[in-house]
């Protein structure tokens, strides 16, 4: 098998494909390239691409502050969450597969990045030519959706714990 078709079968969200299934993922998308400091995404736009990377690194961005509230001097508005990489066989945009919805983050290319890009409308039309496929990449984006909201639900206990402990301090 291709190099290509090795780190697309190694990526979480098609894992449990058959090779052939494989190359039917590979045959409708195809690779882009974003220099360094390029914004690939931005938070906020709707989306209908995902993204697996196959060369460099990201970084996720999140804004802070929510809109209409005002700044406070010395708090940042953007804060960088998290960085992805090759190594990873990382993949991030998916749930523009899901949903029309607005992007979550803004994604920023850390080094030069190749990526191997996927289409919502050229995924469903594979997912529903050949349902197993659809299902398998659909079960599998359902665990890495969950498992990231599982994260977030932990991270929002330890933050409102913080903050609990912080009010009770100041008050006290």
């Amino acid at each position: 098998m291709d190099k290509n078709l090795s780190l697309l079968q190694e990526t979480e969200l098609f894992r449990g494909l058959s090779e052939d299934q494989v190359r039917k993922i590979f045959a409708i998308g195809r690779k882009v390239d974003f220099p360094a400091a390029a914004t690939i995404m931005t938070e906020g736009e709707i989306g209908d691409t995902m993204y697996i990377i196959w060369a460099g690194t990201v970084e996720v961005v999140k804004t802070l502050v929510l809109a209409g509230v005002e700044e406070e001097e010395g708090l940042e508005k953007n804060k960088v969450f998290t960085r992805l990489g090759a190594e990873q066989h990382a993949v991030f945009g998916e749930i523009a597969l899901l949903e029309e919805a607005k992007r979550t983050a803004t994604i920023r290319a850390i080094t030069d990045v190749s990526l191997y890009e996927i289409r919502k409308d050229a995924f469903l039309r594979l997912a529903g030519e050949d349902p197993a496929l659809g299902y398998r990449i659909m079960y599998n984006l359902a665990r890495i959706v969950s498992a990231r909201l599982r994260k977030a639900d932990e991270d929002t206990i330890k933050l409102t714990t913080a903050l609990s402990l912080i009010l009770k301090e100041t008050a006290g």
